[in-house]
């Protein structure tokens, strides 16, 4: 793994969802690198396998968990938070997932505005944007967040940009970056991307063939990573090199696609919920429509991200993973 020296050491950094994608990718990165003296994990469980992680437990969708996170951000001083606590496995409980991700976010910012952090650093999506007949070449991220009718997953995510900018506003001093990523791939990710390449056969809508990104799991960490040192704030696109049609990302990753009529469409992305597979939910049927390819020049400009992978090679992982 590459070692980005992100910022001027010692730094102590806070992260909360240390165990989830976002996570799994950042930590062995701070763990890394010199800068970082310790890093603090607000969770409910610690993660496994680090040396610098002080673990502190807090749940945020608790009653006190904004008590609980201001305590621990003001009792010895932190130099930056992730804020990665956000659901990408099957949400089989969409009001806890909204409790964890909108009420949560809610209870972080507060602590993170009382604490005084200088930097926060806050995960969303390029589906935000939506995916729309009508939507430019390339979405900027001045672009407007459509999010998507009907699914919670994308639409508590565009909930939770406009609580960012928000506090953005309220609190200047800290310097706050959204990083918008296209669909992660990669062999230790678990999200409806992941979940939809993983089938030997992928339903699609017939006579409709959009233009997809994906992001590398490698490059998402090293997106994460360089945001601590960024000389920047805002939003960002996190996308990889390059565009592939949904049927050459599906075909890339191992599987084959399988066109079919709208109706049928639905009840195959259905089938493969009921038997399990935990696929792409019926509600982001848009995205299976319609193209949502956002510009990826202000993350190269602003965070010094260059993408060393093409979307190719991300599918080509996940291929891989399954083998």
């Amino acid at each position: 793994m590459e070692v980005i020296r992100a910022g001027k050491g010692p730094m102590r950094i806070a992260v909360t969802g240390a165990n989830g994608d976002y996570g799994k990718l950042l930590l062995p990165r701070l763990e890394a690198d010199p800068a970082v003296e310790s890093i603090l994990v607000l969770d409910t469980k610690p993660p496994q396998g680090t040396r610098k992680v002080e673990f502190h437990r807090v749940d945020l969708t608790r009653y006190d968990a904004e008590g609980e996170l201001t305590d621990a951000l003001t009792e010895r001083p932190v130099d930056a938070l992730y804020h990665l606590a956000f659901l990408f496995g099957p949400i089989l409980n969409g009001p806890l997932a909204h409790e964890l991700e909108v009420i949560g976010t809610m209870n972080v910012l507060t602590a993170v505005g009382r604490a005084k952090l200088p930097r926060l650093v806050v995960p969303s999506l390029t589906a935000t944007y939506g995916a729309r007949g009508n939507n430019p070449a390339l979405l900027r991220e001045g672009s407007p967040l459509f999010g998507c009718p009907h699914s919670r997953f994308v639409n508590d995510k565009v909930e939770v940009e406009g609580q960012v900018r928000a506090f953005r506003e309220r609190h200047p001093d800290t310097r706050t970056l959204v990083l918008r990523f296209a669909p992660l791939l990669g062999r230790s990710l678990d999200n409806p991307a992941t979940r939809l390449l993983s089938q030997a056969v992928v339903p699609t809508l017939l006579g409709f063939d959009p233009l997809w990104q994906a992001v590398h799991e490698d490059d998402a960490g090293r997106a994460l990573h360089l945001a601590l040192g960024a000389n920047a704030a805002g939003e960002f696109n996190i996308v990889g090199r390059g565009v592939l049609p949904l049927s050459g990302l599906i075909r890339q990753a191992g599987s084959q696609p399988l066109p079919l009529p709208g109706p049928l469409f639905r009840g195959a992305l259905r089938a493969l919920g009921v038997l399990g597979a935990g696929t792409l939910p019926v509600a982001l049927l848009d995205y299976m429509h319609y193209s949502w390819v956002a510009d990826g020049e202000r993350a190269e400009s602003a965070l010094g991200f260059v993408p060393l992978h093409h979307v190719k090679d991300a599918a080509a992982a996940l291929r891989r993973s399954q083998s």
